[in-house]
């Protein structure tokens, strides 16, 4: 947490990032008035942020996107829903259902504490940033060593020049707190991003728009993510403690759970079957029609998109809030399998292993052997900036980590049936 103090008031801000992918959450809160802002919460995060309100003994006045995500789901909604806050947003944005609009050059208060709204398009029309007490929130127009993309959304280089440059404009001492943290740097400054950022440091704009007019794959359901984060949809939640009501008298509903199959196998509800979020449109069919389905995954975001996939095909679903991470903070019983170290550690420890080893032979034995740990270092590079790792897709297929009743030659360890769901026992882990 960094705390800020100006000559007439202490603002708090307390950072919150997410393991996956490094997206980056905040929570203002004007210490005299005890009031707080949220800025950027993911869905996944809301109960960790109700917790921290809690401890601080602060109360949620406002919660606002910097712009709309199309890569992981929005909290905003959910978030006010529980505290009562205010949902705002910018009045370029197509965000539905009762809001807050603000543009560049308004002000708002929170407390005692002024905050101002910058116009900050280029990553995506509707991109704003917020000033307090020379604490700048740029959301994705601006990162550590980089900017937010350009490519999809209604994006623009050319305005993303222009934002920067406004940036550039701010005190060197400007803290800045960007909206994801991709270099293992949550906090940054003006003045650090003018001396090492390239975009920062490029004021050519024909040249800063040719660095970014190359196209990237667009992340992975974008277009359930933006149905969500528009208000164009919203699935309804259940919390651990209403599911393990439900399950106790009948009819109970069908858990459905949409993680991978390699996560089901290591834990998972008693009762529930596993349908894959990748294949549930082609599944659909197997969900008995009319059930009343709770849909699980590991935090609720997986869940909630699948929930809305249904809601489309006309079926009633809801979310398990905070997904099997909820349950188990809430001391409900889980069903253990086959653990196994995820694929990410896997290559981490893998890849991490052959830097040291290359390093070590190069200086000991030989200098070729450097080229061992050059070719890791490299597929790690790629990885990070293309977001596809070959040694994980290759680890995927590899017997450990398969589901055991696939490794064996058997079926599905959970299915769903025409009728009503069958669960089969897996098979005993081998020692």
């Amino acid at each position: 947490m960094t705390t800020l103090v100006t000559p007439s008031r202490t603002l708090s801000v307390e950072t919150f990032r997410a393991d996956a992918d490094g997206c980056l959450a905040y929570l203002l809160i004007d210490e005299a008035s005890r009031t707080a802002l949220a800025v950027d919460p993911r869905v996944d995060q809301v109960d960790r942020l109700v917790e921290a309100l809690a401890a601080r003994d602060a109360r949620l006045v406002l919660a606002l996107d910097t712009h709309t995500h199309a890569d992981h789901l929005s909290g905003v909604r959910r978030l006010a829903r529980r505290t009562g806050a205010t949902v705002v947003a910018h009045e370029a944005s197509r965000l539905q259902g009762p809001t807050r609009r603000v543009k560049g050059g308004t002000a708002f208060e929170l407390g005692a504490t002024r905050i101002e709204v910058l116009d900050a398009p280029g990553h995506t029309p509707d991109s704003l940033a917020l000033l307090a007490g020379g604490h700048l929130f740029t959301g994705d127009a601006l990162f550590a060593g980089g900017a937010g993309r350009t490519d999809f959304m209604g994006g623009s280089a050319a305005a993303l020049h222009d934002t920067l440059r406004a940036f550039a404009a701010l005190p060197d001492d400007t803290v800045v707190h960007p909206g994801h943290d991709y270099v293992g740097r949550a906090v940054t400054t003006i003045g650090a991003e003018k001396a090492d950022n390239p975009l920062l440091r490029e004021r050519d704009r024909a040249a800063f728009v040719a660095r970014l007019s190359v196209a990237a794959p667009p992340p992975a359901n974008m277009a359930a993510i933006l149905r969500h984060n528009l208000g164009e949809v919203e699935a309804a939640g259940v919390s651990p403690g209403e599911l393990q009501a439900l399950l106790t008298r009948p009819p109970a509903p069908l858990l459905l759970d949409v993680r991978t199959p390699l996560e089901f196998e290591s834990e998972r509800i008693e009762g529930s079957v596993s349908v894959p979020l990748d294949q549930l449109d082609a599944r659909l069919e197997e969900l008995p029609e009319g059930a009343d389905v709770v849909v699980v995954c590991r935090t609720g975001v997986r869940a909630t998109i699948a929930a809305e996939t249904l809601a489309r095909a006309g079926r009633r679903a809801r979310v398990l809030d905070g997904g099997v991470v909820g349950w188990r903070r809430a001391r409900l019983p889980l069903r253990q399998g086959r653990r196994r170290l995820a694929v990410d550690r896997q290559v981490q420890l893998i890849a991490g292993t052959m830097v040291l080893a290359g390093v070590g032979l190069g200086a000991v034995v030989n200098p070729w052997f450097l080229a061992l740990a050059g070719f890791f270092g490299a597929g790690l590079t790629f990885a990070g900036a293309t977001g596809t790792c070959g040694l994980a897709l290759m680890l995927m297929r590899m017997p450990w980590n398969r589901p055991i009743a696939a490794a064996e030659g058997g079926g599905a360890v959970c299915a769903v049936g025409a009728v009503a769901p069958t669960c089969a026992a897996p098979a005993e882990p081998r020692r």
